[in-house]
């Protein structure tokens, strides 16, 4: 049995149309910025997107009610030339940049796991991970993720790793 945080200090809850303006404000330092959310005139379209109720986005609250982070589950964590075929719940998620390499990250994973696992009931779930982010493949791979696949995204020319792990590890 995997040993797990014991620091739920964050909750989740759907996520408002101010943490998606939130979260178009956000910008991460190199290497990072790859993550950075377009800076154009299309706002409204991103808002849309992540009110999207298909998409599933959350947002991440921490004991001050402070908005942390997000996540979403299902289609949204999927990369263009990935392979998907195979059932799983794909999760997709980012934090506040001020509040990244600062120890946080299984605490908020853990919340983010946990909460996917009991509200979507999957066998499978899946990360897709840039490949130069080895401080996230790292994480994951301490909640029981695995090598899947690796791929380079169809659109951006981004090298992708794709893990997975079996909900029963939990």
């Amino acid at each position: 049995m995997l040993k797990l945080p014991t620091d739920h200090s964050y909750r989740i809850r759907p996520l408002e149309e101010q943490d998606a303006r939130d979260i178009l404000s956000w910008r991460y330092p190199s290497p990072y910025d790859f993550y950075n959310p377009p800076q154009d005139d299309h706002a409204e379209h991103y808002i849309s997107q992540f009110m999207e109720p298909a998409l599933a986005f959350h947002a991440i609250i921490d004991q001050q009610a402070h908005f942390v982070g997000f996540c979403s589950f299902g289609s949204d964590g999927q990369v263009p030339g990935g392979d998907y075929s195979e059932d799983a719940l794909d999760i997709g998620l980012g934090m506040r940049p001020e509040l990244t390499g600062q120890g946080r990250g299984e605490a908020f994973f853990d919340a983010i796991l946990k909460h996917g696992l009991a509200t979507f009931k999957p066998q499978r779930v899946r990360l897709t991970v840039a490949r130069f982010n080895q401080r996230a493949m790292a994480l994951y791979q301490k909640f029981g993720f695995t090598y899947d696949d690796e791929f380079v995204d169809s659109v951006l020319a981004v090298s992708y790793v794709v893990l997975v792990r079996e909900s029963a590890l939990y």
